[in-house]
């Protein structure tokens, strides 16, 4: 049998727990709007060209986006979010094993136009 005293905990507590997850996550996690942009298409095949042009010894730091895209198609994902000292822009390729599984395989850092860093794995 109920409570007003239970009844009125369990509405504590859920009011407790509502605002404890609101304050985890910011308003800005909830927007509509997200600086990572997914590319569409079939630019999920073109990462496994960009991995194997990066396991040869293909120096692509100083290439323009232009250029990259010219090569090898468009990225997976390009992440917008500046990383001061680091990077203007980060873009994703994603590369498919023979399976058909997808997985994050190389990683374009470009300042100002231009690759600064690239990452693979």
């Amino acid at each position: 049998m109920f409570t007003s005293y239970s009844f009125s905990r369990q509405i504590s507590s859920l009011i407790l727990l509502f605002l404890l997850c609101f304050s985890l996550y910011s308003a800005n996690s909830f927007s509509m709007e997200s600086p990572i942009i997914i590319a569409q298409g079939g630019s999920k095949s073109s990462g496994n060209a960009m991995l194997s042009a990066v396991e040869s010894g293909s120096d692509f730091k100083g290439m323009t986006k232009k250029q990259v895209i010219d090569s090898y198609g468009e990225p997976f994902s390009k992440d917008t979010n500046p990383v001061k000292g680091r990077y203007d822009e980060k873009w994703t390729y994603s590369c498919e094993t023979h399976n058909g599984l997808t997985y994050d395989c190389v990683f374009l850092y470009f300042m100002a136009d231009r690759v600064v860093n690239v990452e693979s794995f």
